[in-house]
């Protein structure tokens, strides 16, 4: 019988170490944390020594792996449960029956349900990372900032841990430094206690010229609190924005985009500004990022950033494919990943 695939989109990132005094790398200091001793055992002997708790929320590396073949990396994932989180679901007694019952399942004795999985793979200071419905590549920056500076002190608490994105220069036409402009953008959805609005909706573009002395980062650039802000930067008030947004039909939705672009009499520009807008929308959708250069304009389908799409095995159960993602599968696509993006030069090793 056939194995189940389902395709998915590895998402490539990089860590900066240039400012580690020893040079060490991100998959150095992943491994020198996995193998730090706590209460007479390493980290990676026992789950309970990775369990980072935040609330009632609890995330854990379950899957670690520090070669593939004779190959170093640092291979794993993080999953997220509840403590006590109960299951809905149905019961079909007849497809006569009006209505069915609806209830809530806790989990069998001595078990957690999951409510996410990730995985991520790290060689040297690049990044692979395959993300899940809820948990992100902040989540897994998040995750290795409490597991490197916190729990075992590897890394000093200073230091942040940015797993900034890249840009593919075969989609967007060229280096870094030949974007003319980078577009964010999307809906701002209006939240259920915001009054009604009455107006046809409103594109509403902010253009921002930006020098290279600038230190950008914009982050969570979309979403109704920050897409306020900038209308209420735009038109001066808060009274004048409530104006506009009391004038929007209820039934609309808001779009607000955020245009970046050069003005420079240079013929070059430095790549240092490009590439703090570059890290700050790191954890920004695709959907919500759109490039322009040399006349091409590229974006909002999810190319522009470096990926690698694989289909991986799922586990098997029952003789049935599940909705769980084979590990080991999984590995193997984010290694070739790596050895793809090598060969083709769009990564040094």
């Amino acid at each position: 019988m056939a194995v189940g695939k389902k395709p998915v989109t590895i998402h490539y990132r990089r860590f900066d170490n240039s400012f580690m005094s020893d040079g060490r790398t991100l998959e150095e200091l992943v491994h020198s944390a996995m193998n730090s001793i706590v209460d007479g055992a390493k980290i990676r002997a026992r789950f309970t020594s990775r369990l980072q708790v935040l609330g009632e929320h609890n995330y854990f590396v379950n899957f670690f792996e520090e070669k593939s073949g004779q190959v170093d990396i640092a291979f794993g994932d993080i999953l997220h449960f509840t403590e006590g989180h109960m299951q809905a679901l149905f019961r079909k007694v007849s497809n006569d029956a009006e209505k069915v019952e609806v209830r809530q399942m806790p989990a069998p004795e001595k078990a957690e349900y999951v409510h996410s999985q990730m995985f991520w793979m790290i060689k040297g200071n690049h990044a692979f990372v395959l993300q899940s419905q809820s948990l992100k590549t902040k989540d897994l920056e998040d995750y290795l900032s409490w597991l490197l500076q916190k729990k075992t002190r590897v890394l000093q608490s200073d230091v942040p841990i940015v797993l900034a994105s890249q840009f593919d220069q075969s989609v967007i036409g060229g280096d870094i430094g030949d974007i003319q402009e980078i577009i964010i953008g999307g809906v701002a959805t209006k939240p259920a206690n915001e009054p009604d609005l009455r107006k046809e909706s409103e594109i509403i573009n902010k253009e921002s010229t930006i020098t290279q002395e600038n230190n950008l980062d914009l982050r969570n650039v979309a979403g109704w609190d920050t897409a306020r802000k900038i209308l209420v930067e735009l038109l001066g008030s808060d009274a004048r924005v409530d104006s506009l947004l009391n004038a929007v039909p209820q039934d609309v939705d808001l779009r607000v985009q955020v245009h970046i672009g050069y003005q420079t009499k240079k013929k070059k520009i430095d790549r240092v500004a490009l590439k703090q807008i570059e890290t700050g929308i790191r954890n920004m959708p695709d959907s919500q990022i759109q490039i322009k250069s040399k006349g091409q304009s590229r974006g909002f389908d999810g190319t522009i950033r470096l990926h690698h799409n694989a289909n991986i095995d799922l586990i098997r159960v029952q003789e049935r494919s599940g909705t769980l993602l084979d590990p080991v599968d999984v590995q193997r696509a984010m290694v070739e990943a790596y050895s793809i993006f090598v060969s083709n030069g769009k990564i040094s090793p």
